[in-house]
């Protein structure tokens, strides 16, 4: 397929221009925008299954262009670092890895989790305390009441990406025959360990370890099966963080037709969370926030 018949939002070249360096065992991607001199922290993404830095490549953009640092990481066996997949690799040890990185990295930090990368984070949080927490389409933590199991993946080998079809109704939201070349072409086989540690809900997140600001934001969207009506908004309860529903939005949000809605949405928490750039401070809170307290700005399921 040429260049010219992608679809914007589906045309990731410009990620392949940066260079990244080595945190820890991650692998960092930094955007142009410098880590500001004053308290302002840096946002840093993390990819969920089958997924590499890569797919934050608008974002990367977008939070460049309005003054705040941001990071995209592969954490290891994902994205650039696929070639060093462990098949008995789970979420624990990317947790480790990530906890790793930010503090090799020794700057205050926004953690960025989607889907399954959202408990990676979560468990980074727990060892780290960052600055903030910002959940896009995040799987569940395994101590979620309610949560719902789903069936394992066999563990004899890598589990491949998702076909075609499947990345147009599970990501993208479609239905019809659009070009999902460009996302195929990056799409890497996942650990069968890290998936069954998300569908067996093997992965336990304490709340009063995660001392920061938090936000969930949920794809409207989103695969009914992985998750099913009212989940997203009861992992925001469950954090005590903040809670928005994304109209419009697919499960991969950071890539989808409309994907600057939700770069917008973040960055409106981010600025109101910490200020502006050149100018902010980071919040005070409280050394332990109390679960179960959600602001819901915007409500899906009454």
């Amino acid at each position: 397929m040429s260049m010219s018949s992608t679809p914007a939002h589906l045309d990731f070249s410009a990620f392949d221009l940066m260079r990244p360096i080595m945190a820890a065992d991650c692998l960092v991607y930094e955007g142009k925008q410098p880590a500001s001199s004053f308290a302002m922290p840096s946002l840093l993404f993390v990819a969920g299954g089958y997924h590499g830095a890569w797919c934050y490549s608008h974002y990367l953009d977008f939070f460049e262009q309005h003054g705040v640092a941001c990071m995209a990481v592969d954490l290891p066996g994902h994205g650039a670092q696929a070639g060093h997949l462990d098949i008995g690799m789970g979420i624990a040890q990317l947790g480790q890895a990530l906890a790793a990185c930010c503090r090799s990295l020794g700057r205050p930090l926004v953690l960025v989790g989607h889907s399954v990368g959202a408990l990676p984070v979560l468990l980074a949080a727990m060892q780290t305390q960052p600055a903030g927490v910002a959940l896009l389409a995040p799987s569940p933590p395994g101590n979620l009441p309610g949560a719902r199991p789903l069936p394992a993946v066999p563990v004899d080998g890598f589990k491949p990406p998702p076909d075609a079809t499947e990345v147009r109704r599970r990501f993208l939201g479609m239905e019809c025959d659009a070009p999902v070349d460009t996302v195929m072409a990056r799409l890497r086989p996942e650990s069968p360990a890290v998936l069954n540690d998300r569908y067996k809900l093997r992965i336990a997140i304490d709340p009063a370890r995660i001392a920061c600001p938090g936000i969930c934001f949920e794809a409207e969207f989103d695969d009914g099966e992985r998750h099913p009506p009212g989940q997203d908004q009861a992992i925001a309860r469950f954090l005590g963080f903040d809670y928005r529903l994304m109209p419009g939005q697919p499960h991969c949000m950071m890539y989808g037709p409309r994907w600057q809605d939700s770069a917008h949405a973040l960055l409106d928490w981010f600025l109101d969370t910490y200020g502006s750039p050149g100018t902010a401070t980071l919040p005070e809170y409280p050394s332990q926030r109390n679960a179960g307290t959600t602001t819901e700005t915007e409500t899906k399921h009454e």
